[in-house]
């Protein structure tokens, strides 16, 4: 709840209901590490080769249905990552996957079969929104090359890094030639809504889908906010943690800067004091189906993921 003295906005309308259906969708499962999910003092090596407590872990993504056109938050996971031996170029990389993730994963799980499933072609989808570049996240970008692919620059910087494959984004993966990708700056804005934020993007023009920075999982992450009239407003935060209850309590995950997590969860709760309905819905969260239905008022849908 916000204080009193506390100013709180009201969602403002979206003209014409531009936003239809926010539906979350099951791209696989895995399991990873208690102390990857939530935190330790121990060093990540010693966890990645001595934790023995495993956690489930629910591999999802977000399709926005728009009345200009069907838009992903992320593009999920490539099941290939298990079939192919030679995905992981580096020799470190394919010695250390098993080691941090346990994966299930089937065909069926590529994003262009899962969106299949609830009866969407992915030959439809017109924009994806990626959240940060880790191989989870953009693993569906070659199923959709007809779709703009929306990056932030902050993000993308990282790919002249020396070695971004030792923070598992994988270039080769990424900078495929079917990829219409188009980097996005952070544009000042003097909204109230947004104090403290390092700027924002209006995906659609309208004021439905807002992007904002959120680094700390990686340096250039990204989260979506959507507004809808009638709804609760959401707010996509990807990977700034793996779930809502913890960024409540401010314990950040094994991964990630720890200080500039911290720093990206207050201006969410800040948001979130603004616009005391706001759901705030993390990617890897199992409830992440029961958090939209419930801001936007509809059954679980089809294609999303029961805890």
């Amino acid at each position: 709840m916000a204080e009193q003295n506390q100013e709180v906005f009201e969602s403002k309308p979206r003209v014409d209901h531009p936003v239809k259906s926010v539906r979350v969708l099951n791209c696989g499962r895995a399991e990873q590490h208690t102390e990857h999910r939530f935190g330790s003092r121990l060093p990540r090596l010693w966890w990645v080769f001595f934790g023995r407590n495993w956690v489930p872990l629910p591999l999802q993504c977000f399709l926005v249905e728009h009345r200009d056109g069907l838009v992903l938050f992320d593009t999920g996971i490539d099941p290939e990552i298990l079939s192919n031996q030679g995905y992981i170029k580096q020799a470190i990389g394919r010695f250390l996957l098993p080691r941090i993730f346990k994966f299930q994963l089937t065909d069926r799980d590529r994003i262009d079969h899962v969106l299949a499933s609830v009866g969407v072609a992915a030959s439809d989808i017109r924009t994806a929104v990626i959240s940060h570049l880790h191989f989870d996240h953009v693993g569906g970008i070659a199923q959709v090359p007809q779709a703009d692919l929306l990056v932030s620059d902050r993000e993308w910087a990282i790919l002249s890094e020396p070695h971004p494959e030792r923070e598992w984004i994988l270039r080769d993966h990424i900078e495929i030639p079917s990829a219409k990708w188009r980097q996005i700056s952070f544009a000042p804005t003097d909204d109230p809504l947004f104090k403290g934020f390092d700027g924002i993007h209006d995906v659609a023009g309208d004021g439905s889908m807002i992007l904002l920075p959120t680094p700390g999982h990686t340096a250039g992450s990204i989260s979506m906010l959507i507004q809808q009239d009638g709804w609760d407003p959401i707010l996509l935060v990807a990977d700034l943690t793996y779930d809502a209850a913890l960024m409540e309590k401010g314990i950040v995950p094994g991964v990630g800067d720890g200080a500039t997590l911290l720093a990206s969860f207050a201006k969410v709760r800040a948001l979130q004091d603004r616009l005391p309905n706001l759901t705030i819905v993390p990617s890897h969260d199992f409830s992440a189906a029961d958090f939209v239905a419930r801001a936007t008022g509809t059954a679980s849908q089809p294609g999303s993921m029961a805890p």
